[in-house]
């Protein structure tokens, strides 16, 4: 790696390591001999060039699945979300795709392999399930949620999963909350027989490519 490559790479990092482009520039300006434009400009093109590898690297995939007739894209409505009645990964997006920091809301996968009684079977959640979920997000589908319905939220201010529980119909009991008409999410079909990918796989390879892109995981996510 040249001289130049380290320490783009070391202005990246530490940007990833703060709150804020300010915070980075301030700690910088005492670590290095740039001046303060010249690492903003470092920082800006690391950002700009990761989150177009990023959007390659998605694209790819997407591509990838739909060649195997294995991918669906549901542009959501004021309604019930109709899921495929299939596992593997699902990615909901605030519409566009051109800003992953901005427009990425979360991963997730359903169907995993088990040992039961000695033996590896797959246990194939379908995506469909998800609408159950209150933790650490919601599709609201209930008459419950009242002006909630058909939403997506997700920042539980609970702090406990049965707590959460008991107050998910709450007008506030999360952070955010998106129209479902805003909303376009991916599904990647993954059965027990793909002979690439499991849904696990899968999931932490986009969240991996996002998190190295973005310092960062989508906001709906807490763990990789």
């Amino acid at each position: 790696m040249s001289y130049t490559e380290t320490m783009m790479e070391y202005v990246y990092e530490q940007y990833c390591l703060h709150d804020n482009m300010e915070c980075a520039l301030d700690y910088l300006e005492d670590k290095i001999d740039f001046s303060r434009e010249e690492i903003k400009d470092m920082i800006e093109y690391t950002i700009d060039y990761n989150q177009k590898q990023f959007i390659k690297d998605y694209e790819s995939l997407v591509q990838e699945f739909k060649s195997k007739y294995k991918f669906s894209e549901i542009d959501c409505k004021e309604e019930k979300i109709k899921w495929p009645k299939k596992s593997g990964v699902y990615v909901v997006w605030r519409n566009k795709i051109n800003n992953p920091k901005k427009n990425l809301l979360y991963v997730g996968m359903t169907g995993k392999f088990k040992r039961n009684d000695k033996k590896i079977v797959f246990n194939s959640g379908t995506f469909d399930k998800r609408h159950d979920r209150y933790t650490p997000y919601r599709f609201c589908e209930s008459k419950k949620d009242k002006s909630n319905v058909y939403y997506f939220r997700y920042g539980p201010k609970k702090d406990t999963q049965k707590e959460q529980g008991k107050s998910k119909y709450d007008p506030d009991a999360y952070d955010i909350s998106i129209k479902y008409s805003e909303l376009t999410i991916h599904c990647f079909l993954i059965s027990e027989y793909d002979d690439i990918y499991t849904p696990e796989l899968l999931e932490k390879i986009i969240l991996t490519k996002y998190l190295k892109y973005s310092g960062d995981l989508p906001p709906a996510n807490n763990e990789l």
